[in-house]
């Protein structure tokens, strides 16, 4: 009966103990920053957190990609409650109340926030990389499996974490930036996938 404890308890401890080396393993062959980077159709719904040195706030974010095309629904600290910013790198259209305004990305998600961000790199954070061009891009700090835990882009720090598995693929859930004072977080809590 002793010798049955004793051959239970080693099977057990040995069971659990090579568990979390199978996990680790999986998660190594099961990132390809390849094949996240050819993520071209997709959807996040979460929370979009900012501080600029003249304004900051919070609001919820529904972003849907199309290849370059996008439309960002935020909600939440605006004087009309929602502003919807269509569009592609070049040109962009919001709508906040009925009040429209064109201009280039940039400009609008400065009026909108006040940050400097740059709106043709942010579909690439958003999944955890940097931007397809790699332009100004120092002090990248990989993950055990190579996913990006930060980099520096275009003067943001960027630093990314809660990654889960999608049907996709290996995709950050909280992704955190920081330009001197100014800063964004963004917490996504959906992911949702389109094949066209």
């Amino acid at each position: 009966m002793r010798w049955l404890k004793l051959v239970f308890a080693v099977v057990f401890v040995s069971g659990c103990s090579s568990l979390p080396t199978k996990a680790i393993q999986d998660d190594v062959l099961s990132y390809d920053p390849i094949e996240i980077s050819q993520i071209n159709h997709w959807q996040i719904k979460g929370k979009l957190g900012f501080k600029s040195t003249t304004q900051g706030g919070s609001a919820t974010i529904n972003w849907q990609q199309h290849k370059a095309n996008y439309t960002i629904t935020l909600s939440g600290p605006f004087s009309s409650g929602k502003a919807i910013i269509s569009g592609d790198q070049q040109i962009a259209e919001m709508q906040s109340g009925s009040k429209i305004v064109r201009n280039t990305p940039q400009q609008l998600v400065m009026q909108l926030t006040g940050l400097p961000l740059p709106v043709d790199f942010l579909s690439s954070w958003v999944k955890g990389l940097p931007s397809k061009d790699r332009q100004s891009l120092q002090n990248f700090v990989a993950n055990k499996n190579g996913s990006a835990a930060s980099f520096q882009q275009h003067n943001w720090q960027l630093s990314f974490s809660n990654y889960r598995f999608t049907q996709q693929g290996y995709l950050p859930k909280k992704i955190i930036g920081q330009q001197g004072e100014q800063s964004f977080k963004l917490l996504i809590s959906q992911w949702m996938f389109t094949d066209n």
